[in-house]
């Protein structure tokens, strides 16, 4: 384990410098005396039950993940849509869900958790019941945002907490440059570390399949937008990995994700993000692009298919069929229901790019020119 990064998780948890967004606040203290210690104690627990699984389970190491399907985009551009959509088709896909990304990262934790639940199912659910009025207490204000829920499909960029790795962890310790190099992460990081971060989240997939997939009967479906800037790493890991790449006008994304990511800062400090912060997010996200244009076209020459966001969220046929075709599915038609589809529709509040500074923008990644909307 990094021990820089350990001392920064602890000492960085406040900042002594005024206007910081980790200076001390009501809601900075709550968060760190409260919500810190419950991270840290998921964060031992998950680490004891992961060390034991090479102990008790260790037959998890030779699971193989053949040809997953990745879908990679910059954020605010209809991946969830997409990643719910594919995922219903349980005879097709399996995935990740976000309780056992947050309570069940091991082996062992899931069938101690599968057991549970069929017990709790046996005598009438009472625990189910109990655990969805608690998940509606604690995140019905972001389903607003993103479509959440424990028993959803959700991205597995949250595994990696676990191994203090993920790019999450920027939420917590707004305008820290610590954590600048794995937002480039195939870039600036060091290339072992790269290799101890990714064989780590190969081994959570291998985990699930294990206990989901153990015959290799689905094909594993995985949506992280931060997987933007690690493509490159992605591929040494997945050589037959597929890469769907939804792509929206940049005027959209870019005012959106900024927009989400001080939504989520608020949950962590009542002070407002600078406008450095926010032109952080700015430069992020046009670098994620360029990254992830250069990774697909040299790592992915036909592994890859890019989707016009505006013709998915329409359920144009042709887009669907081009879909269904790169999959080798039988079939494809978005699954939503028109309560879950209202959902997808964010209430995130922003205001699009204006023309100058999206022409601007667009000599730096003219690759998304068919994509823009005036």
């Amino acid at each position: 384990m990094d021990i820089k990064l350990i001392y920064h998780l602890i000492a960085g948890a406040f900042s002594l410098k005024k206007g910081n967004m980790r200076f001390f606040s009501i809601r900075r203290i709550l968060v760190v005396l409260v919500l810190f210690p419950v991270f840290v104690l998921i964060l031992i627990t998950n680490r004891i039950f992961l060390l034991l699984d090479y102990i008790l389970v260790p037959f998890f190491c030779f699971q193989k993940i053949k040809s997953p399907v990745f879908i990679v985009a910059a954020p605010r551009s209809g991946t969830t849509f997409l990643y719910h959509s594919l995922a219903k088709y349980t005879n097709t896909f399996t995935c990740f869900k976000l309780w056992e990304i947050v309570f069940a990262p091991s082996v062992i934790q899931k069938c101690i958790l599968l057991g549970i639940k069929r017990i709790d199912s046996f005598i009438g659910s009472p625990l189910k019941k109990l655990v969805l009025f608690v998940e509606s207490l604690l995140v019905g204000n972001l389903k607003t945002v993103h479509l959440l829920g424990l028993n959803l499909p959700e991205e597995d960029e949250g595994l990696l907490l676990w191994s203090l790795s993920s790019i999450y962890l920027n939420f917590f310790y707004p305008d820290s440059t610590f954590f600048d190099k794995y937002l480039y992460f195939d870039k600036e990081l060091p290339t072992w570390r790269r290799k101890w971060i990714m064989r780590s989240y190969r081994n959570y997939l291998k985990r699930h399949n294990f206990v989901f997939n153990r015959k290799g009967t689905w094909r594993f479906l995985s949506k992280n937008p931060l997987m933007m800037c690690k493509l490159v790493s992605l591929k040494e890991q997945f050589p037959d990995a597929i890469i769907l790449n939804i792509n929206r006008c940049p005027s959209e994304t870019i005012p959106s994700t900024i927009a989400l990511n001080n939504t989520l800062y608020g949950l962590f400090t009542s002070i407002a993000p600078t406008v450095e912060v926010n032109d952080k997010t700015k430069k992020i996200l046009i670098d994620w692009y360029r990254m992830a244009d250069e990774a697909l076209a040299i790592h992915y020459k036909e592994k890859h298919l890019k989707i016009d966001f505006y013709q998915l969220v329409q359920n144009n046929q042709a887009t669907l069929n081009e879909i269904r075709l790169f999959l080798g599915m039988n079939e494809f038609e978005p699954l939503l229901k028109e309560s879950e589809v209202k959902h997808q529709r964010s209430k995130n509040k922003y205001e699009p790019l204006m023309e100058p500074e999206l022409a601007e923008i667009m000599l730096q990644m003219p690759f998304m020119k068919p994509y823009t909307r005036k």
